[in-house]
This record gives structure tokens, sequence and C-alpha cells, in this order.
């Protein structure tokens, strides 16, 4: 018992209860981490946060070990690694009540769809403006508490910590403000939510929403299939077209084009006027047996109910060039790259190959011919041909 008495340090009995209830609940948080992290962010790949919040719950008994030993060896200790401790604490309990009251406010006042067969809530203005006032409070209530955990309750004055933020806030607001605002106007326009495929203009690729946060929009490229972040006064400063919402129930609208030779026609004008008739039709045949190739085709995702339009588009030098407009199917609600691709790049190329079949079919050359005009002159005719007195000489 004497023994005991020499390891554990003499406290009141209020601060033995402070330091049981740091920690039995650390304790509890090491264990259900990722539980309570995943009532909170639902739906997510909590892992690293996990991690990181498991390590600062080690940290923390770590402090508070450190905290009763050297309030038993030393006796000017002011604990000041418990109260490092607690302030973790605040600071962790912040993070997760925002977590927590962000995910109630998206249930709140998002907008329920579904994605990839799931029922998700998306951010809207209403939950946005929401977010925005709960930071605000939890920031200033941790702010407050860490201020009293600490005893700098001079920090309160007004010259204190909370004018320095409103200064700080001040002078760093053309830095963060466009951002908060561009994501407020994302939102409230109502015409992008996560998901949603769009095109970027100066980007040549097709991404899809995956999230809207408060500072910047992450993206997956569809056709690299990686993750792009973007602050969002950058995405909103270019247009973007967003191919989830078309402006038809015809679907998305695409162009592909083909470069065909000019046909040599040969006889009077009523011989040529039947040739050219004959060519057109060659070509109306052969675009017509791609739709309907198409229509059988499963993997090719096009709007049967739309048929394919063409005309000629350009009478060049080297060749006719056709555009052939197709329709597609509606894109799906999804945020898996590989689906997509195979809606929007597996169907262009698909049907570029119905094209090409059709074009053989039909006896149509798509390759583009190289024309050379040569000239010659009276010289090099004259060398080429002589006269019967120069070949006499």
């Amino acid at each position: 018992m004497e023994a005991l008495n020499h390891i554990i340090p003499e406290l009141t009995q209020g601060e033995w209860v402070i330091h049981c209830v740091v920690f039995i609940l650390n304790i509890a948080l090491f264990i259900f981490a990722r539980p309570l992290l995943n009532l909170v962010a639902p739906h997510q790949n909590n892992d690293t946060k996990i991690k990181i919040f498991r390590a600062l719950n080690l940290l923390v008994l770590l402090l508070h070990a450190i905290d009763l030993i050297l309030v038993k060896v030393t006796s000017n200790y002011h604990n000041y690694f418990i109260n490092l401790g607690l302030s973790l604490m605040i600071i962790y309990a912040g993070m997760v009540a925002y977590s927590f009251m962000g995910t109630l406010a998206k249930r709140r006042f998002g907008r329920e769809r579904t994605l990839d067969n799931k029922s998700v809530y998306s951010e809207t203005y209403s939950t946005r403006l929401v977010n925005l006032i709960l930071l605000a409070m939890i920031i200033i209530t941790t702010i407050y508490a860490l201020i009293m955990i600490w005893g700098a309750n001079s920090l309160l004055e007004t010259t204190g910590i909370f004018g320095m933020l409103i200064a700080f806030l001040a002078f760093t607001s053309n830095i963060w403000a466009p951002d908060i605002i561009s994501g407020l106007i994302i939102l409230s326009s109502q015409s992008i939510e996560d998901g949603d495929v769009v095109v970027i203009d100066g980007h040549s690729n097709e991404y899809v929403i995956s999230r809207v946060t408060l500072i910047y929009v992450i993206l997956y490229d569809i056709r690299n299939n990686h993750r792009t972040l973007m602050r969002n006064s950058q995405f909103t400063s270019n247009r973007v077209d967003n191919l989830s919402r078309v402006a038809s129930t015809n679907g998305v609208r695409q162009a592909l084009s083909y470069k065909i030779g000019y046909p040599q026609f040969t006889g009077d004008a009523a011989s040529r006027k039947c040739q050219l008739a004959a060519f057109r039709e060659d070509i109306d045949h052969m675009f017509e047996h791609v739709f309907e190739s198409c229509k059988e085709n499963k993997d090719i995702k096009i709007n049967k109910a739309t048929p394919f339009e063409w005309a000629l588009t350009n009478a060049g030098d080297y060749a006719l060039e056709y555009t052939l407009w197709i329709y597609l199917e509606r894109i799906p609600s999804t945020k898996i790259t590989s689906t997509l691709r195979r809606h929007l790049m597996g169907t262009l190329f698909k049907v570029n190959e119905e094209v090409y079949t059709a074009s053989i079919i039909e006896n149509i050359d798509l390759s583009t011919p190289d024309l050379l005009q040569v000239k010659v002159s009276k010289m090099d005719a004259v060398s080429q041909n002589p006269s019967p007195l120069h070949r006499q000489t």
C-alpha cells in the first residue's frame, strides 16, 4: 500500500474525477472510432480519419500519463500536459461535432437523389449556409473553451484573440471569400450536382463531379481515371457544360466527321446528275445501315428512338466532309468512371466501327486522297517531245 502511495500522486476528488473521465473517454473513442465516424460521415472512406483520430487518442493518453508522473515528481508543475491533452480533445470534439451536424443538415435541407443505386443527399444552397453558420459557431466555441482551459482570460478582451481573428479574416478575405461565394453560386444555381458529367472550357476531357466543398470541387477524370481538384472560383470562371442535364429528351448530341473522296463523274449533264444522285443514295444507305446496326447492339448506348442525322458540312480541296450526329442514352447517375467511359467514349468508338463496316458494304472509300497537281512548262514539253527538225539535227 505504501509503495502504491509513492506512485499515485495526491489529488483531490474532483481532480481524480477529471482524470478518470478523460481516460475513459479516450479509451471509448479509440475503440468506437470506426462506428462513430461511419455514423458521422456515411458512405465515405473513413480509414484515414480513423487512423488520425486513434493516433490523437493515443497522444492524449500519453500526455495524461506524463501529467500524472510530473504531478507526483515536482510541486512546481502547472498541469501543462493535461491542459494540452484537453485542448486536443476540444479540437477533436469540434471536428466530430461539425461533421455530425453537417450530416444532419444535409439530410434535413439537402436534395435526395439516387446515385449508383443508393439514396444519397447532395449539397444545396441551404445546407451550405447552415454549414457556414455551424462552422462559425463551433470555431468560436472551441476558441473560448481553449482560452478557459489555459486560463488566458485576457485574450477575450477587444485587443485579444477575437480582435486578432477578425483582423486576420478581414485581411485574407480576398483569398478565401471568392471560393466560398463561388461554391454558394454553384449550389444555388441547382444546375450542377454530385455525379453530374461536365466538360470545362479549356479542358478537353470529361469529368464527373465527386464533391463540391466549401473551398474547392473534386472531379474524376473519366478518360484518364484520376482525381482532379479545382478551386470553386476557378471552376465557375470557365464555361461548364453539364452533359447530365440535356436541353431535350433526345439526349446528348455528339458529332463524328468523315472524309470521303470526290467521286469521278463522266458523260453529259444528265448522266452526271444521275451519278450524283446514286452517290448521295449510297451515302444515305451507309448511315442508315449504321443506325440499324447500332440499335441492335446493346453495348452501344444510343437513343434508339431518335435516328441519326448527317449532312455534307464541308467541300474541301481533297475530300467531301460528312458529319454524322448521334444521340446518346441518358447518362447514368454514377461516379464510376469505367461505366461513364463505356457510355460516352465506348459508344463513339463502336459507332465509328459500324460506319467503317457500312462503308465497306456500300463500297465507299473513307480514306482522304492526296491530290498532286503537276504543271509542265513549255521548255519541259519541248525537251520531252523534240520536233522532227531537232531529231534530224
